[in-house]
């Protein structure tokens, strides 16, 4: 077959112009592919070798992120429990005893300030000491029980930091030892909450608890188990200072600035290369969510990459084999292909000898019409292309330009589909808004989208002459004109220009409407925040007169602050609603109504625009957040007999009866069955799964609500709080195995998932009066 290949050569040096061009076309068309395709997939194979790699290192500082985000979350929500107090619902448990005298001889209270710790320091994995100051006192009760002063407590860092504290709380960075501190000799991460009267704003912080955690054993639960020996995974802060590493012996130690600096800037997750210890190094960077910190995977970059080099000589060695297989088949083939083309060539060659013989050739004319309407056909299916792609581009740049107003869109890339001049740098903002409910009374949702191309024709008409009109839909009843203009139009032009738009708008539609102006003058650039102006300016409709336009500009600074308070109560009764406080919510509502009593600037009939617009945004808060849907006829309804309220004391009464009394209602049939049902699988839950680590926050995550949610339902519905009824279910099943079994006390505590055998005994003797051991003799001298 080969030596039939090779007795073909020859025919290259013949006398044929075609075949020569047909066996080197061959040649090339089979031979550069296969390179291309060789390298292409070379390229590819590396790439993903590479990819994977980095997405590996990814995966293991994002899992190493996530452990430790999680443990450290854990930490603070169990202080924050024993610290939180609310003066309306829920007293601290340690906030009680923040602005007492300590002394050591008050042995009640020392005694359950010490309980209070042990169940802390119980609840807590990886915890050194856990420590209560009292700011009053001025001193330090231990979770080892031991009281001390200031001066004996040897810790001046922590006691800065508490007496320095805000509502938050802080943390103090990894610390390798705390040499004046004869209790704690190790590498420490120090927590430190601090115990105030109310966590829900600025109040008077009177003690804190001081946590000293772990630090070596955190971080050795970076390390996830992978393939590479030289891994490493550690925690950098802003000053360089490693806080864990999964090898201890680099803990505390630092970071050079100029591998500091790479880390500071490195993009999240994006591989950076450096050098670590000596060893070029593939790292991957995430900051972290709540602390200053950069969480790093390191790996050397020879064992992250050792593959890609034996994989391109494979790839290559392939390409070099497929090339002169190619190559063969290519000369075959050429040499066998010209025999039909040659035919061709003599049947074309005789046709046309007989078409300018005889014109008349039907076979020779169909054949050319064949083509000829193959080639119409294809033209007009072309166009038709092109207009379906203008179209898109059109679809493409209203959905842009929505997008990029609203600041969902801030990549420069995106700004270059917007078909603006470059010398547009001036960009007139005009927002038409109609009430929602009114539009829709006259307008149905459908006729809605030919109303825009009404407004867009009457923008076009009226505003043509001022600059490129560019017109928008951002939702039904809003709608959107930009006047783009290479030079800037006069305050006094622009005003002309605006009412003119809105008296046609007026005059043809038989629709009240409020314009809003604003402009830009950078372009594009400005364009986001000139949009935010001029939605700022329409949100005033309600308090001034909803047939004007109104430029944010001009408006009174009395009538702005004013208005903005209202605004703020009104955000707020929607955002006690979205959470199902209905008492909340009507406070607030009584509080706005104070403001009006109290000689709000606003005529009578923006007053009534304004509570219309607050029930509609109510319902449609109820309709989103709680799946209470309003029928139009009862919307109408309610906005009639709105109406016929005549002063602001009659509103106030109407809204209490009507609305908050309703919605008071309809919560309270809708949520109680569904609430009672499951706080019952919590503890089905619980009680299913006691022998594992069971946290408020894991409850909540499968609850789909936070904290806060689960813990006042589940005291609701239980009498007890969460924390406090783990810890008697898993007292009354160890009080069970001490019966029933013959289990050591050190595996019952392994398995009631206590960290120690001294802190199950503790919780078991503050439970029931007695300790383990006893107990067991107990029952069994009843037994006999």
């Amino acid at each position: 077959m080969i030596q039939h290949m090779f007795a073909k050569l020859p025919l290259l040096r013949r006398p044929n112009y075609h075949k020569q061009k047909l066996i080197i076309y061959m040649l090339l068309l089979s031979t550069i592919p296969v390179l291309i395709f060789g390298l292409f997939i070379t390229n590819i194979l590396t790439s993903t070798i590479q990819d994977q790699a980095s997405m590996y290192n990814k995966m293991l500082v994002q899992n190493a992120q996530d452990r430790m985000h999680d443990q450290l979350k854990k930490i603070d929500e169990l202080l924050l429990q024993y610290t939180y107090s609310s003066r309306s619902d829920y007293t601290g448990i340690l906030t009680q005893y923040a602005n007492k005298e300590l002394s050591a001889n008050d042995i009640d209270t020392f005694r359950q300030i010490k309980n209070i710790l042990a169940n802390i320091r119980s609840g807590m994995e990886d915890v050194i000491e856990v420590d209560f100051y009292s700011f009053h006192s001025r001193k330090i009760l231990t979770s080892d029980n031991q009281f001390l002063t200031e001066e004996q407590f040897r810790d001046s860092t922590s006691l800065d930091k508490a007496r320095q504290l805000s509502i938050q709380g802080v943390w103090i960075d990894t610390r390798t030892s705390l040499p004046a501190n004869t209790r704690i000799n190790q590498n420490v991460l120090t927590l430190i909450r601090p115990v105030a009267e109310d966590s829900s704003m600025k109040k008077s912080i009177t003690g804190a608890i001081i946590a000293y955690l772990d630090a070596d054993a955190l971080g050795n639960k970076l390390a996830s188990k992978n393939n590479y020996d030289t891994h490493e995974i550690f925690v950098v802060n802003e000053s360089g200072q490693i806080v864990f590493h999964n090898d201890r012996n680099y803990i505390g130690t630092r970071l050079s600035e100029p591998n500091l600096t790479q880390i500071k800037q490195a993009e999240t997750l994006e591989p950076i290369k450096m050098s670590l210890n000596g060893t070029p190094s593939v790292m991957n960077v995430k900051p972290a969510r709540n602390q200053n910190w950069y969480y790093v995977s390191s790996i050397s970059e020879a064992e992250l990459y050792r593959n890609v080099n034996h994989v391109k000589l494979l790839v290559y060695s392939v390409a070099a084999l497929l090339v002169l297989i190619a190559s063969i088949i290519a000369l075959h083939a050429a040499t066998s292909l010209y025999r039909p083309v040659r035919n061709l060539t003599r049947s074309i060659q005789a046709y046309k000898q007989g078409d300018a013989e005889d014109n008349d050739n039907a076979t020779g004319r169909n054949e050319i019409e064949r083509v000829t309407r193959t080639i119409h056909t294809m033209l007009r299916h072309t166009q038709q292309l092109e207009k379906n792609l203008e179209r898109y581009k059109d679809k493409m740049e209203t959905h842009t330009l929505h997008q990029y107003l609203v600041g969902n869109i801030q990549e420069p890339d995106a700004r270059s589909d917007l078909r603006f001049s470059p010398n547009d740098t001036y960009i007139a903002v005009i927002l038409l808004e109609f009430d929602p409910w009114k539009l829709y009374a006259q307008y149905p949702q459908d006729d809605q989208y030919l109303l825009y191309f009404a407004i867009e024709n009457i923008a076009h008409e009226v505003m043509g002459n001022y600059g490129n009109i560019h017109t928008l839909m951002m939702h039904p009843g809003r709608f959107l004109t930009l006047v783009a203009h290479s030079d800037v139009l006069e305050a006094e032009q622009l005003r002309k220009a605006s009412n003119h738009l809105l008296e046609t708008i007026q005059q043809y539609l038989k629709l009240s409407a409020t314009l809003s102006v604003s402009y830009s003058l950078q372009g594009l650039t400005g364009l986001p925040e000139a949009y935010k102006q001029a939605d700022q300016a329409a949100r005033y409709r309600f308090v001034l007169h909803e047939e004007q336009t109104i430029f944010i500009n001009e408006l009174d600074p009395a009538t702005s602050m004013q208005f903005e308070d209202i605004a703020e109560l009104t955000y707020k009764i929607l955002d006690k609603l979205k959470l199902a406080q209905i008492d909340e919510a009507e406070a607030e509502f009584i509080h706005l109504m104070e403001g009006l009593k109290d000689g709000a600037v606003f005529p009578v009939q923006s007053i009534h625009g304004f509570f219309s617009q607050l029930v509609g945004s109510i319902y449609r808060c109820l309709q989103v957040h709680h799946s209470i849907v309003l029928t139009p006829e009862r919307h109408r309804a309610l906005l009639s007999s709105l109406s016929a309220q005549q002063t602001l004391g009659e509103v106030e009464a109407f809204f209490s009866a009507s609305i908050f009394g309703v919605i008071r209602e309809c919560l309270t049939e809708k949520s109680q069955p569904a609430q009672a049902e499951q706080i019952r699988q919590l503890t089905q839950y619980i009680h299913e799964h006691y022998d594992q680590d069971i946290s408020l926050q894991h409850c909540a995550d499968r609850m789909e609500m936070n904290t806060f949610q689960v813990s006042r339902l589940f005291k609701k519905h239980t009498g007890q709080n969460f924390v406090d009824y783990v810890i008697q279910y898993r007292i009354e099943q160890a009080k069970s195995m001490l019966m029933d079994t013959d289990m050591r006390i050190q595996d019952i505590a392994d398995k009631l998932r206590y960290n120690s055998v001294q802190s199950f005994i503790r919780t078991f003797k503050k439970t029931t009066g007695m300790t383990p051991g006893q107990y067991r003799k107990q029952f069994n001298k009843d037994e006999e």
